[in-house]
């Protein structure tokens, strides 16, 4: 295994892993999973911010000791743009879902989500986005040689 395909490895796999434990612990109620809310975002509190440290120095290491002309470790650059938000749109969907579906008018009385568990998973969706997104577009949107003129 090369250094970069260590690194993919590590990027993609944090993604998948995030992605995928955030998208059932916040169906789990719906689903009937014998975790109901909020046991099931203390979960996800639990696991997800060694994933989010991994992604967070990924993100970093993306434009470390660059200047921005263009010439950024691009080969991950992909990973880290487009897969947080997917990963925030996949959640943030699930956790809509569970909350509409465990608080239906036939579902059994005082089991559905909370309103408060709701942003507390709305939260941890943006968290994914505060740890990745946030500092590629930092990068992307610095203004190079003064303000407002970017160099090409």
């Amino acid at each position: 295994m090369t250094i970069n395909s260590a690194r993919s490895f590590l990027i993609l796999a944090s993604l998948g892993i995030t992605g995928m434990q955030l998208l059932f612990l916040l169906l789990a109620p719906a689903i009937g999973y014998p975790l109901e809310s909020p046991r099931n975002i203390d979960m996800v509190q639990i696991i997800t911010p060694v994933f989010l440290g991994y992604l967070g120095s990924a993100s970093y290491f993306v434009f470390a000791g660059q200047k921005l002309h263009g010439r950024v470790r691009n080969e991950f650059l992909g990973y880290l743009t487009v897969g947080p938000i997917i990963i925030y749109v996949v959640a943030v969907s699930a956790a809509f879902f569970s909350f509409g579906w465990t608080n239906r008018p036939s579902a059994q009385p005082g089991s559905g989500v909370s309103v408060e568990n709701l942003g507390n998973a709305l939260s941890l969706s943006l968290g994914v986005l505060a740890m990745t997104t946030s500092v590629v577009a930092s990068y992307l949107f610095a203004a190079v040689d003064g303000p407002g003129v970017p160099k090409k």
